[in-house]
């Protein structure tokens, strides 16, 4: 699977002619799935297809691929940037239980947090918006395949004053009034070919509508100017800023206090995650020096289990480790009773991420203000 998602990625290339052959059909899929994308998106530049403006300003933070860039540090970041002064509604497709299920909830939306309070937890809430929604008192947090339906309600219900609308470059029935595109600048463009051949939701002429790219994990100067390099000539005149989303602290799930990132260094931990790209956690954690016996991944968005938590604490104990450790998303989907289920304890720690710009971004910071009107 880690091999799949380097050739993917474009992070290796193919060794064999079979594995050239499967690349060079999924390739061809890839490239009908985007000839109708881009003929999609054409009908909404002609109006042939319609687009709902919100009564409120909308901001757009989305992806041109597949996988983890970073989206939910920086719809955390924009939030915290917006929330002193405007009513904000967070709205995203979500992976939580189909909203139709859930007793107590409007027609076809789940709503995690209204600004009174926490709603609902995974596995009903999807793990992004759980993460949100803790670290956001007073955000209202929706989720839903209509994302028009649910910035209705959050405008009629709360009257919420701005949309952050996460994942939502590809949802062009939404009007927006900001744009992000967030890339990873270590491979901006996977390996140039769209899914299932590639990571590549559109072609990267698609860039050319967004207002802004954001390159994250872009942490040395040589990366942004390769990146930069490659952009510049796909969707010239576009403001490019440079970020990577960062740890902060260790922190310990029902004791907010954070700790130092060096806390565990003298700690056996076994690492585990359910994310797009589980190395990139494996080499953050050898990066801050944390002592990690293992690491399980698990698929992205996995719905753990009790089946799969006694497992991690059988590894644990197996290899050595004295904690567990895990990212902010998995840990939210991780219930309190099952931290004091084993006895001796074993105690987990999730990492806490926040987005770090490394030149002040001022191109993003005007147009947040003029969209709040200061």
């Amino acid at each position: 699977m880690k091999h799949l998602t380097d050739l993917l990625s474009g992070r290796t290339q193919p060794t064999t002619r079979m594995a050239q052959a499967a690349l060079t059909l999924l390739g061809g899929i890839g490239h009908l799935y985007g000839t109708a994308l881009r003929l999609r998106a054409e009908l909404y530049r002609q109006n042939r297809l319609t687009s709902y403006r919100a009564p409120c300003p909308v901001i757009s933070v989305g992806n041109l691929t597949a996988g983890g860039t970073g989206k939910t540090p920086m719809v955390l970041w924009l939030a915290q940037q917006l929330r002193p002064h405007k009513r904000l509604a967070i709205v995203s497709r979500g992976y939580g239980t189909p909203a139709s299920q859930l007793p107590g909830q409007p027609a076809g939306i789940t709503l995690v947090a209204d600004p009174d309070g926490v709603r609902l937890a995974p596995p009903q809430a999807a793990d992004e918006a759980a993460l949100l929604a803790r670290n956001l008192p007073g955000v209202a947090i929706l989720t839903g395949a209509d994302r028009v339906r649910l910035i209705r309600y959050a405008v009629a219900q709360y009257g919420v004053e701005l949309i952050l609308m996460d994942d939502g470059f590809q949802h062009l029935r939404v009007q927006r009034d900001l744009d992000l595109v967030l890339l990873d600048a270590r491979h901006p463009l996977g390996n140039g070919s769209l899914l299932p051949g590639g990571l590549l939701r559109e072609w990267p002429g698609a860039l050319q509508r967004c207002d802004a790219l954001v390159l994250t994990r872009c942490a040395t100067g040589s990366l942004f100017e390769q990146a930069q390099a490659v952009l510049t000539r796909i969707a010239p005149g576009k403001p490019l800023l440079r970020a990577d989303h960062q740890p902060t602290a260790w922190i310990q799930p029902g004791r907010e206090h954070p700790l130092a990132l060096s806390a565990l260094a003298q700690t056996p931990v076994l690492a585990f995650c359910g994310i797009a790209r589980p190395d990139s956690f494996a080499e953050l954690l050898a990066r801050i020096g944390t002592w990690t016996t293992g690491l399980q991944s698990f698929p992205d968005h996995c719905a753990y289990t009790r089946a799969h938590w006694d497992a991690l604490v059988h590894r644990a104990r197996a290899t050595g480790a004295q904690a567990l450790v895990c990212t902010e998303k998995d840990a939210v989907k991780i219930p309190p009773d099952w931290l004091h289920a084993a006895a001796p304890a074993l105690p987990l720690y999730f990492l806490r991420m926040e987005m770090h710009f490394l030149a002040e971004p001022v191109w993003l910071r005007q147009r947040l203000a003029e969209l709040v009107g200061h």
